[in-house]
This record gives C-alpha cells, sequence and structure tokens, in this order.
C-alpha cells in the first residue's frame, strides 16, 4: 500500500489528508472520493482544483497525470 497527500494529486496546496490505496488506480479512485466529499461539503479550494484540471487541455491533462502516476511510483510503501 502506498500514501500520498491529496495535495500530491492535484488538490488544493493547504490540503494534507492522507489518500492509500494498492494501486494507483485505487489511490486515484479514494482521492476522488475524497475531492467529491469535501466539494459536497461547501470547500472552494477543492472546487477550484478539479475546475483547473478541466480547464486543462489534454495535453496538459495527461502531463498532470503522468506527474501523478511519478508521484505515486516513488511513494514508499506503507
Amino acid at each position: 500500500m502506498k500514501k500520498l497527500m491529496c495535495s500530491d494529486l492535484g488538490g488544493p496546496s493547504e490540503c494534507a489528508v492522507e489518500i492509500t490505496g494498492n494501486s494507483f488506480e485505487e489511490v486515484g479512485s479514494n482521492c476522488k472520493a475524497h475531492v467529491m466529499e469535501e466539494i459536497g461539503k461547501g470547500d472552494d479550494a477543492h472546487q477550484a482544483a478539479v475546475e483547473s484540471m478541466q480547464g486543462a487541455s489534454p495535453e496538459d491533462q495527461q502531463a498532470m497525470f503522468a506527474e501523478y502516476k511519478q508521484k505515486y511510483d516513488n511513494a514508499p510503501e506503507v
């Protein structure tokens, strides 16, 4: 299992929530659930992060995805 911070995965820089998973896909799914929960609570910072990602070009989105995957790959097992 690996652990990253929400902010490592494109979330707001001030979000220190730990996201865990046994695969990159699981971490992504768990992060998405966290973000949706925060947006449901009215968190503007998480909403802005989502809008920023959605507004990025397909090339920029691929670059972000590659960066998050590299962070996952480099994260130590916990």
